[in-house]
């Protein structure tokens, strides 16, 4: 019995231990913006990068997108769900200032954010969370001379 008792106290600490662990764990995903990277690709002077951190014990998402000469008036910015080279649909609304030239963009999404996307696989938070882990999720600026996507960047995990 003292036995028993001992292992399941170990095997309980491990699993604990390993929990705290991951539960601490972020995710930092990067991206270089430009209109090369757009569906279908466009010349465009902009350029941008975007930083992504993914709490993962927290599902939170933090980002900052910094823009670089923008021609015209920014309309809108996203995260949106697909592979490099491939267009696909919004799954995460950002609030760009309606400015051009430079500026950066900052906040945090959570599971109310989300624009689900089933046809997509996007169908829960999770799935969202996964997909960007993944390197299926992508940034887009939008303007008002290419309300397509004026600049775009495949959102990468850092090697660790």
């Amino acid at each position: 019995m003292p036995r028993t008792l001992t292992t399941l106290t170990l095997t309980l600490a491990v699993l604990l231990g390993a929990s705290a662990l991951a539960s601490a764990q972020t995710i930092r995903l990067s991206a270089t913006l430009s209109g090369a990277n757009e569906t279908p690709a466009l010349l465009t002077g902009a350029a941008g990068t975007a930083e992504v951190f993914v709490n993962l014990s927290t599902q939170v998402v933090t980002y900052r997108v910094d823009v670089f000469n923008m021609p015209t008036v920014t309309t809108a910015g996203h995260f949106h769900v697909g592979g490099p080279g491939l267009a696909g649909p919004v799954v995460v609304d950002l609030t760009p200032p309606a400015f051009s030239d430079d500026f950066s963009l900052q906040g945090t999404a959570t599971a109310s954010s989300l624009r689900a996307r089933p046809e997509q696989g996007i169908r829960t938070w999770t799935d969202f969370v996964q997909a960007l882990a993944g390197g299926q999720i992508y940034v887009n600026i939008h303007s008002t001379t290419n309300g397509g996507g004026e600049i775009r960047g495949q959102l990468v995990p850092d090697q660790q």
